[in-house]
């Protein structure tokens, strides 16, 4: 049998290791605190770069201060008996207040359009609107379509026919034909219906052909009692034996 160690040899053991520095491979081995702070605090900066860098936080900005510059004086020559100002001495700003006039609403004259005087217009005689109208243009033809046994220098003739509103022959209408001929007046009438040769409502005037050119000579429709039923309309006869027989016609329209 082994012989039981001393009770008091673990105690003295202790104490002996405690006092030659020795340490015990007993004791347990703390963690630093320390390190875990900074490695928390490392992180916190990282996190914020990265939070400033994605725009998430703004990032600070820093402020660049101007110094402001120091006032200097430049330096003239002062009359007698006036002090001038030294760098050291800084009179500050007297403020002066001017009275400004007082601004009061001028009215601005209203330019108003003086009316002037509209002019009259005086009514001009109008031509009174007439039943009937001439039918077509007076065209000239030679005289031997109606009348072959007369010769050019024989006579000039002017004849047509009258219609009613139905395109029927008109017969009892009074031609009148009128103005000069070569300085000569002619004033001469024809009824409607009196030369067959032109149709039913035929009629027809004879002039000495004096082979002339002419233009005052008119011709126009009325009823029995004298009254105009068309307008005047002056003819344009030539000296042409081609154009000697001057076709108007009249077509009722009202």
């Amino acid at each position: 049998m082994r012989n039981p160690k001393p009770a008091g040899l673990p105690k003295r053991r202790a104490a002996a290791e405690a006092q030659s520095g020795i340490p015990s491979m007993a004791r347990r081995k703390r963690g630093s605190c320390s390190s875990v702070t900074v490695g928390i605090f490392l992180m916190i900066i990282i996190l914020i770069v990265l939070l400033a860098a994605s725009g998430i936080i703004p990032a600070p900005v820093v402020r660049k201060t101007t110094p402001l510059p120091s006032p200097s004086f430049t330096s003239t020559a002062q009359p007698a008996g006036e002090v001038s100002a030294t760098p050291n001495e800084v009179r500050s700003p007297t403020a002066t207040w001017t009275a400004l006039p007082s601004l009061t609403s001028t009215p601005t004259p209203t330019l108003t359009s003086n009316p002037s005087k509209t002019p009259t217009l005086t009514p001009t005689a109008t031509e009174k609107s007439m039943p009937f109208v001439m039918r077509g243009t007076p065209e000239g033809l030679s005289h031997t379509l109606f009348h072959p046994e007369y010769s050019c220098e024989d006579y000039l003739f002017i004849g047509g026919q009258v219609w009613d509103l139905q395109d029927s022959a008109l017969q009892g209408l009074v031609l009148r034909l009128g103005g000069t001929y070569g300085g000569d007046i002619v004033d001469m009438t024809a009824e409607s219906g009196s030369a067959l040769i032109y149709g039913r409502s035929g009629y027809e005037f004879a002039l000495k052909n004096k082979k002339i050119a002419e233009t005052n000579i008119y011709i126009q429709l009325e009823d029995k009692h004298g009254e105009a039923l068309s307008a005047r309309t002056f003819l344009n006869i030539t000296a042409s034996c081609q154009a000697n027989l001057i076709i108007v016609n009249y077509k009722q329209v009202r």
